[in-house]
């Protein structure tokens, strides 16, 4: 299993691949939009969650009802993730009667 390390690393390379999707599609669609009339309707939605109260905008019907369905499913996969990749506990030493009732039986069985 990977070290803690190689998660950070993993985790702030999808940060970093994330941050220039996210700018390179902002360029594209300025791009795109400056060429094309503007005769497209533009649409959006999104939720916001604060603990388990979600706050659900959008300019339709249509694209709150997409946000929701996203929204959850990236909270199913969540959850997932934190089921799959959950720490495993540590072996718990012996308590010291444990501990004791080991050694007699070692010096009954005698060398």
């Amino acid at each position: 299993m990977p070290g803690l390390g190689t998660w950070i690393a993993v985790g702030m390379a999808l940060i970093f691949i994330g941050i220039i999707i996210i700018a390179v599609a902002t360029m594209y669609e300025a791009a795109s939009a400056s060429q094309q009339s503007q005769q497209g309707k533009v649409q959006a939605g999104g939720v916001i969650m604060i603990g388990p109260v979600p706050i659900i905008f959008g300019t339709s019907w249509r694209m709150a009802i997409i946000a929701i369905v996203l929204a959850i499913v990236l909270i199913a996969l969540v959850m997932a993730m934190m089921f799959l990749f959950r720490p495993v506990p540590a072996p718990s030493a012996p308590s010291p009667a444990q501990a004791v009732d080991v050694l007699r039986a070692l010096i009954a069985s005698g060398p």
